[in-house]
Order: structure tokens, then C-alpha cells, then sequence
């Protein structure tokens, strides 16, 4: 009988005999349900928090910030600045020569959660170039700010996670009163963390007569190296040009570093308990099969099929887990908006996070069987025949 054959008689025989060892198989079951959910809860976070890694920035928009700032709210960028910067080569256009840059400044904002506990949001102004750089973003209820009064916009995830936010209600900003008009719905970005505002009206309240940032959209990517010779090489201004995708891996690389350390690191404990279940489980079977073990290897059977048949078996056990783990984690949490120092996403379990929880599964199982699979296949045939 060949190596496949010898391996497929004794996998149907081992997985036959699960109903007679159905509480250390739901263990094993169990176990590995709790660990796929854990994991797939937190790499829910760190997928929701994507957003803010750059991955999926646009490649024909760049950031303009000051020279020497480490970070947006270090950045000052006047409006001289900002007129040199529309009249760049390689800027996009509107069909009325109108350029693709958007300007903001922001202040933090104290805030309280529904349930009590305090939070920040910011309040970001943007001047006129916001309608054409973040034609995206639209107003879903109430109606849009206008300048020169105290209006601002609210996100939808904020209105849900923080009191006082609906339209109608007034915040109170630096001694003056802003009436929220409107609430703003954009594509699940970094804009869901901020209320919106016209710039001039928000340095006006706040004393400030600059910017924070600038943003291009440029006619194509391949504008980039003429768009940036000419800024770094003007002496009037002292600016530092980057992609978009760089000023949010210099923002953000901590924290999405941090989630995935979190996520792997606890999901690495809970995965070793599942393991120890799996273990107990498959001991269990090879114990319970000893007999049979050894009359296989007494009529021909080889070591090898046996040690991958356990294997398999652990493998076999661990895949409901991985379903049932990534499904009560969809359940739960999918959806889900939450608040990280004042950056707001949902959690979102992807197609992708279901096979890393088949994977992982799938690793558990390996793991937890390799050891009653080493046992089994060097176990010694008169050994094994001998009463329990």
C-alpha cells in the first residue's frame, strides 16, 4: 500500500473516532475559536486603522509642510507661502485655471463620549481649494458652513461616539459659540477624526494668521520631481514637499506599528492555550488508538503515515475553530467606530483577516499535533500491544 494510501486510511479512521472523544476534541475546538477570535478583534482594529498608515494614499498628491517640522501641528505655512505654492509648475488645474491645493490649520477640540468619559476631536479649516482636492466628502445631513461665521461640520462616526454633537447644538471654542449645521460623510478616512470649518474664520477665532499644511494634487504623478525642484529652489519660502503616503507613515508608523504588535503578541498567548487543547486532544486519540496503531504497524504500515495523519487530524480540528472564531469577531466588532487618541475608524474584519485566521488555525493545530504525532509514529509495536 502506498505512503498516500496508508495516509488516507488512517486520517478516515482517526477522524471517525472523534465522537468517542467529543469533550478533548471541543476543547481543542474551543480553544482555538477563542484564540482566531481574539486575534481577528485586534487586527480588526489595526485593518480599521489602515487609513491612517498611507497605503492607500493617492500617488499624485503631495504635502507641503515647513522646513524642520517633524509633524503637521509644527508646521507653519504662510499665505505668501501658499501663493507661491498654487502658482507652481505641475499643479492640477480646474477647467477655470483654478489650482488643487487645499490649505488647513486645526486645534484640538475637549470633548465627551456618550458614556461619560472625555475626548478629543479636532477643528479643521480649510480654505476655498477643499471643494476641488475633497470633492468626496459630502454633506449628508443639514447644509454646508459658511465663511466668515462660527459654523462648523460634523462627521457622522463623531456624532455617533460624542455628546452635544448634533445638528443644532453649539460648542463652545475658545470663549466663542460655533452652531453645528451640517453633518459630512467622507470615504472612511482620516477626515472622520475632525469638524470642519472655513480656515479664516477658525484662525480668526483662534489668533492665528497661518497655516498648518498644505495639499497638492498635481496634473500626474510624474509632476512630482519639477513640482518639488521648484519649491525647494525658491529662497522666498522654506518648505519640505512630501507624499502623502510619507507624511502619514511619519504621523501614524508608531501607532499602526504598535496595533500590529498588540494584535500578534495576545493572539500569540491565547494561540499557546489552544495549543495546549489541541495537544490533550490528540494525545487522547493516539492513547485511544494505541491498540489499533499497532496491529497497522504489525501488518505493514509505516511511521510516516501515521506521524502526517495525526497532523492532519489536529489540522481537522482546528478549522471549525478558525470559522467560528472569525465569525464572532465579525459579529461583534465589524462596524464598529472607535476612538484612539482622538483618530477615529471602524473596525473591519476583511477577507484577508478570515485566511489569516485559517492560517493560524491551521497553525495551531500543526503545533499542538506534532508532538502525539512523533509519539504515535516511534511508538514500539509490543509496547503498544500490551494491556492498559
Amino acid at each position: 500500500m502506498s505512503f498516500i494510501s496508508q495516509t488516507f486510511e488512517l486520517t478516515s479512521t482517526g477522524l471517525r473516532s472523534i465522537g468517542q472523544r467529543r469533550g478533548s476534541s471541543l476543547v481543542t475546538v474551543v480553544g482555538v475559536t477563542t484564540a482566531v477570535a481574539v486575534l481577528v478583534s485586534l487586527l480588526a482594529i489595526r485593518e480599521g486603522a489602515n487609513i491612517f498608515s498611507g497605503d492607500n494614499a493617492q500617488p499624485d498628491v503631495v504635502d507641503i509642510l515647513s522646513r524642520g517640522a517633524t509633524s503637521t501641528p509644527q508646521s507653519v505655512i504662510t499665505r505668501d507661502t501658499l501663493a507661491v505654492i498654487e502658482n507652481a509648475p505641475g499643479v492640477k488645474r480646474s477647467a477655470d485655471g483654478r489650482p488643487y491645493v487645499v490649505a488647513t490649520t486645526f486645534v484640538g477640540v475637549d470633548v465627551k463620549k456618550k458614556n461619560g468619559k472625555p475626548g478629543t476631536v479636532y477643528l479643521v479649516g480649510f480654505n476655498r481649494g477643499a471643494a476641488l482636492m475633497q470633492s468626496n466628502v459630502k454633506v449628508i445631513e443639514g447644509r454646508q458652513y459658511r465663511s466668515a461665521v462660527h459654523e462648523v461640520l460634523v462627521s457622522d462616526p463623531i456624532r455617533k461616539l460624542y455628546q452635544n454633537m448634533n445638528i443644532g447644538d453649539h460648542l463652545k471654542l475658545s470663549g466663542t459659540e460655533w452652531t453645528i449645521v451640517g453633518v459630512f460623510a467622507g470615504n472612511d478616512s482620516i477626515g472622520d477624526s475632525s469638524l470642519r470649518a472655513d480656515a479664516d474664520t477658525v484662525m480668526s477665532a483662534f489668533n492665528r494668521n497661518t497655516y498648518q499644511q498644505a495639499q497638492v494634487q498635481l496634473a500626474s504623478p510624474a509632476a512630482m520631481g519639477e513640482f518639488k525642484r521648484a519649491l525647494l529652489s525658491n529662497p522666498a519660502i522654506a518648505v519640505e514637499v512630501k507624499t502623502s503616503a510619507q507624511t502619514m507613515q511619519d504621523n501614524f508608523g508608531q501607532l499602526t506599528s504598535l496595533l500590529d504588535f498588540v494584535a500578534y503578541f495576545v493572539g500569540t498567548v491565547m494561540a499557546s492555550g489552544a495549543v495546549f487543547g489541541a495537544l490533550n486532544s490528540l494525545y487522547g486519540s493516539v492513547d485511544a488508538r494505541r491498540r489499533e496503531i499497532a496491529t497497522l504497524r504489525a501488518i505493514g504500515f509505516n511511521g510516516g503515515p501515521i506521524l502526517v495523519s495525526v497532523l492532519l487530524e489536529g489540522m481537522v480540528l482546528a478549522l471549525p475553530g478558525a470559522f467560528l472564531g472569525a465569525a464572532i469577531a465579525w459579529a461583534l466588532f465589524n462596524g464598529n467606530v472607535v476612538d484612539v487618541a482622538g483618530l477615529i475608524f471602524k473596525l473591519t474584519v476583511t477577507p484577508h483577516l478570515l485566511m489569516v485566521s485559517v492560517i493560524w488555525a491551521l497553525a495551531i493545530g500543526l503545533i499542538g499535533g506534532s508532538l502525539p504525532a512523533l509519539h504515535a509514529a516511534r511508538l514500539p509495536v509490543a509496547t503498544a500491544l500490551r494491556p492498559i
